[in-house]
């Protein structure tokens, strides 16, 4: 699709019914799954609106998962009280697009927390707020009614709490073997420890897949809308906490913590009436860094199919996030020693170089 004001205008006019002036078109610099633009335009010459606009990437999709699943999840939670936008319309008319599309409302706020990064003790208190309002919002997520509201018809539902762990985990592993470029016996090895190393659910939840910092819309400290439901799944509320992304920041002061991951499950139970541990979190993180390593399959499919049209992000995704993503798995495996302090600290300064 072409994203030029010209062309917007045409295709704008066409789905809103009247004549539209693209005023502004600005393609989102973060993420590495899809592509974001924010488009303002003007509507029969009324007052400046804004939509945010969602397309694969033009050399082939990053994320397993397909992209109406995204504009699924944002229709069905705009039935419920999570923070989330308003989705307007999907497109895959030919005439208009060379590949899936969907529009959704925009909504004042920023990804980028202010302070949320620098760990210095003025900082703490608006820190540990920050972490307490994602609790707070994901104990919303996994209270849903799931069932009421249809979530069957488009995500897998595990045959019972016991089996959400096995279930996730053979989603990944499928996943994987679909996108993968060439034989891996070290999967089979990550087959047979995921589900040897399964643990039962309390409950079946929705889940909302990816976390952290940069994937929610804040303002002055609030969650107004919460982004980024491609990874969306029905299972184990542990998994939302295997990848968090700076938002359950460790905290120690004096010898003594004062924040971190057990402290904001904690949280997170008193107000969610659902009970976390850690042991499962750290299960969940090694599917998610195996469903990483998948994502990085698909960027070197991308890469090698059409390296004219494909973007940076998709090189760094394949090959530093799936290298990164491979040590961690196999070491939380027992396969090898873990990650240096060194590879850990320039793979966050890399994605922090994202986050920029």
């Amino acid at each position: 699709m072409d994203f030029s004001p010209e062309c917007l205008a045409k295709y704008f006019t066409h789905r809103m019914g009247a004549p539209v002036e693209i005023t502004d078109v600005d393609r989102f610099g973060r993420g590495a799954s899809r592509l974001t633009y924010f488009v303002k335009f003007r509507k029969d010459g009324g007052e400046e609106d804004r939509v945010v606009l969602r397309i694969d990437p033009p050399a082939g999709a990053t994320e397993p998962n397909p992209l109406d699943l995204e504009y699924f999840m944002y229709e069905r939670l705009g039935h419920t009280d999570v923070p989330v936008v308003k989705v307007l319309w999907w497109e895959d008319a030919g005439e208009w697009t060379d590949r899936p599309l969907y529009v959704r409302e925009a909504v004042e706020g920023s990804w980028n927390i202010p302070n949320m990064l620098i760990d210095e003790p003025q900082h703490d208190e608006w820190r540990i707020g920050i972490s307490k309002e994602h609790m707070r919002a994901l104990a919303k997520v996994h209270n849903v009614d799931w069932k009421t509201l249809g979530f069957e018809k488009y995500l897998a539902v595990p045959d019972s709490p016991e089996t959400c762990g096995v279930n996730y985990a053979n989603a990944a592993l499928k996943q994987f073997n679909e996108v993968r470029s060439q034989p891996d016996p070290v999967a089979l090895e990550i087959a047979e420890w995921l589900r040897d190393h399964a643990l039962p659910s309390p409950r079946i939840c929705l889940c909302k897949g990816t976390n952290g910092y940069g994937e929610e819309v804040f303002r002055d400290g609030k969650i107004v809308a919460m982004s980024d439901w491609e990874e969306a799944s029905l299972g184990d509320p542990a998994a939302d906490f295997a990848f968090m992304q700076f938002l359950a920041p460790e905290i120690n002061r004096d010898g003594q913590n004062i924040w971190g991951l057990q402290k904001a499950l904690d949280y997170y139970e008193s107000v969610s009436g659902i009970h976390v541990t850690i042991e499962r979190v750290q299960f969940y993180g090694v599917i998610r860094a195996f469903r990483l390593i998948a994502m990085g399959e698909m960027c070197c499919n991308a890469l090698s199919q059409s390296p004219d049209r494909a973007e940076i992000k998709q090189a760094w995704t394949g090959t530093e996030v799936a290298h990164v993503c491979r040590q961690g798995m196999l070491a939380a495996m027992g396969l090898r020693e873990p990650p240096t302090a060194e590879m850990l600290a320039d793979f966050h300064l890399s994605v922090e170089s994202q986050l920029s």
